[in-house]
């Protein structure tokens, strides 16, 4: 259930947000599905756990960025550098809250909770 709200929230922010940006209504779809797949795995599986939420929400926005920006890049899609930051954006302050509606779902830690 949670990749699911994952999905709808990122999807939400990431694919008008890439829309806006410049790049076609259907890359910034994949795209937005893809990044937020990748994200799932690597920031709310592997690092929230292991982290704090300050911590994973950055390690989200710094991966997100990235991903957007290289699949930009590599699929040669036009696009705004500010507008993927912007959009990047917007998705790691959701992050943040999203990180703490699993923090009080009960994901586990092996450090502090932040």
């Amino acid at each position: 259930m949670n990749i699911i709200i994952k999905l709808l929230i990122n999807g939400v922010i990431g694919i008008p947000g890439l829309w806006w940006s410049g790049t076609s209504l259907t890359f910034a779809f994949v795209a937005s599905i893809i990044v937020s797949l990748i994200a799932y795995a690597i920031g709310d599986l592997l690092i929230l756990p292991n982290t704090n939420n300050t911590f994973a929400t950055t390690a989200d926005f710094l991966l997100v960025f990235a991903l957007f920006w290289a699949s930009c890049a590599l699929f040669n899609q036009t696009y705004h550098l500010s507008g993927i930051l912007v959009t990047t954006f917007a998705i790691g302050v959701v992050e943040y809250f999203y990180h703490s509606y699993l923090q009080h779902k009960g994901v586990h830690h092996t450090k502090h909770p932040g």
